[in-house]
């Protein structure tokens, strides 16, 4: 004990800078009171090695401002760019005569701008289409009659209104006309139809992956085939037909987000323990060895073990 209260007396003069001295009489005093000494482990630095890595090659061309954004264009490409500059003054003029043109047209057609002129224009197709047809119908009438009155017999005039030249020629703009607006209205439709199944597909991707290249798919069914054909939307069909299953599937993906979020919740009430909780705790006479020799009691920390 001599030593000890020797060594206490000067304590004041051991700091933990003096690392080899105070290690040493730390453990003589471990010793003392029966504890094993422990030696901490530094952690070896690794070193990443370097890699080399190729510089890229500069690139060649100029930056400009387009929407508020920094475009770079490619040398090779800014004479194209610059041709197309300049003749945008060029299409901007002609797509303002376009523009003044179809507002003079919708004037004319009793409409008050040309945005309105343009959502009418189908009905107004359709419409003088129908006004050539009965106009055409009332010229053949006309001729019927007028040659019925100068006595011709009903067969033999049929036979001369349907190879008659200026008839003939009527009825064939008429039927070109007819079979444009049908073409039109047919890729219409089929237009919408694409769409229709391109919605489907992004609200049900699982559906595309289930469908072969060639043949029917499982889940086309019998039902959906008839909804559609009857004019439903795909979408519509599908989910009227697997209304059921829809909803199951539903439910569980709401209880598997609840599930997912109660373990979140678990884990960030782990994780949100001090690390002074999940610290190990000193023994009292590893403490009290280090205060002796003018330690910080808390640096004994990393001499225990948890």
């Amino acid at each position: 004990m001599e030593n000890v209260t020797e060594n206490a007396s000067h304590s004041e003069e051991i700091t933990p800078e003096a690392s080899p001295q105070a290690a040493t009489g730390v453990n003589e005093a471990l010793e003392m009171f029966g504890i094993a000494p422990t030696e901490p482990v530094a952690e070896a630095e690794e070193e990443s090695p370097s890699i080399e890595t190729e510089p890229e090659p500069e690139r060649k061309g100029r930056t400009y401002k387009y929407n508020k954004e920094d475009v770079f264009v490619p040398e090779d490409q800014v004479d194209e760019y610059a041709r197309k500059g300049l003749n945008y003054d060029k299409i901007e003029g002609r797509a303002k005569d376009y523009e003044a043109a179809l507002e003079r047209t919708a004037k004319l057609n009793g409409f008050s701008s040309h945005k309105e002129y343009l959502e009418n224009l189908d009905r107004l197709e359709q419409e003088a289409i129908q006004h050539k047809e009965d106009s055409f119908q009332s010229l053949r009438q006309a001729m019927v009659d007028q040659y019925t009155e100068a006595g011709w017999d009903p067969q033999q005039l049929e036979d001369f209104l349907d190879n008659n030249p200026l008839l003939q020629q009527a009825k064939e703009v008429l039927d070109r006309e007819k079979a444009a607006q049908e073409a039109v209205k047919a890729q219409e439709v089929q237009a919408q139809q694409l769409k229709g199944w391109e919605d489907l597909f992004a609200k049900y991707p699982h559906l595309a992956e289930e469908t072969p290249e060639e043949g029917t798919a499982s889940w086309y069914t019998p039902d959906i085939q008839a909804k559609i054909q009857r004019g439903y939307d795909p979408i519509d069909a599908y989910e009227l037909v697997n209304r059921d299953a829809i909803a199951g599937n539903q439910r569980k993906l709401a209880e598997q987000d609840v599930l997912k979020q109660q373990r979140l919740n678990k884990r960030a009430a782990v994780l949100g323990n001090t690390s002074e909780d999940l610290a190990p705790s000193v023994p009292k006479e590893l403490s009290d060895a280090f205060a002796l020799f003018g330690i910080e009691p808390q640096a004994a920390q990393k001499y225990v073990k948890k």
